[in-house]
């Protein structure tokens, strides 16, 4: 990790993590960081009002790293656009407490953004714990896909989402929307665009995001070299239910802001509704 108070070798990159009792994952993914064959980064920590070690856990393995403690939860987007405010690297990572990065991970993705004029959001290939591609690359939602998303309860009984999210690739391939989990864009560009929409507490602000850099003539992408294992769902304490409500909520505020009209004011509440009641009692794929 650079000191970012070295002129000679300024910081390159800008890691923001954001903690919300995060522990145990927390541990492994910091300790990705250190092993990383990249180190021209700093650190930023925003905890949103842990009750837990996660930023005394996150200052043993970095002491420099910058910590913002908010006194409440702020939600992603706006820890997200907070810490991105205190940034002094010309590339952001936003980066999960669950995530651990591969070794050439961040290497991969700073050289490709450097390299390509077009980056939007970059994101590397995820993997679940025992290997098996995790998919978080995927079409912008609209009025017919989203029926068949990986939250919907549709896709639970039919079993198909392939024209929602996307699957794997073999080469560096264009996508609509990247995931937050691992997600890189260029701080100016960051910036140019109006960060992180806070309206949006959790999910869906990277998908917002990724759509209106493609508005800028910017390209999102998928990294198949720069991998990492994520634990889905590992990096807050709140619970599966819970999660999915801000998942519905937040579905529910996109199409607000991007098809305005009958459909979103009328139609959908009803049918998101319905869904987060059956996704409850539905078992997990």
């Amino acid at each position: 990790m650079s000191d970012v108070s070295d002129t000679n070798n300024p910081i390159e990159l800008s890691i923001i993590i954001i903690t919300f009792n995060s522990l145990p994952s927390l541990e492994p993914s910091l300790v990705s960081l250190t092993n990383s064959s990249f180190q021209n980064f700093e650190l930023i920590v925003v905890d949103n009002n842990s009750t837990d070690s996660s930023i005394e856990t996150a200052l043993t393995y970095f002491p420099q790293a910058s910590v913002i403690k908010n006194k409440y939860n702020a939600g992603f987007a706006k820890a997200c656009n907070i810490g991105a405010k205190q940034a002094n690297g010309d590339i952001l990572l936003f980066f999960n407490p669950d995530l651990e990065a591969d070794e050439n991970a961040l290497d991969e993705i700073v050289t490709f953004i450097q390299e390509t004029p077009d980056a939007g959001a970059v994101s590397g290939r995820m993997r679940f714990p025992d290997g098996s591609f995790q998919a978080t690359s995927r079409k912008f939602p609209d009025m017919t896909n989203i029926f068949l998303s990986r939250g919907s309860a549709l896709s639970k009984i039919i079993s198909t989402n392939k024209t929602y999210t996307l699957p794997d690739y073999d080469v560096v391939t264009k996508v609509d929307a990247v995931a937050g989990t691992c997600m890189a864009v260029k701080r100016n560009m960051f910036e140019q665009v109006g960060m992180f929409d806070e309206r949006f507490f959790m999910y869906m602000e990277d998908t917002d995001l990724s759509y209106r850099l493609s508005l800028l003539g910017l390209s999102n992408y998928f990294l198949p070299q720069a991998g990492g294992v994520h634990l889905w769902g590992k990096g807050s304490s709140g619970g599966r239910i819970i999660r999915s409500w801000y998942h519905h909520l937040s579905v529910w505020k996109y199409f607000l802001k991007h098809f305005p009209g009958g459909f979103s004011i009328l139609f959908l509440p009803f049918i998101l509704t319905m869904n987060f009641i059956i996704s409850i009692f539905l078992p997990k794929r």
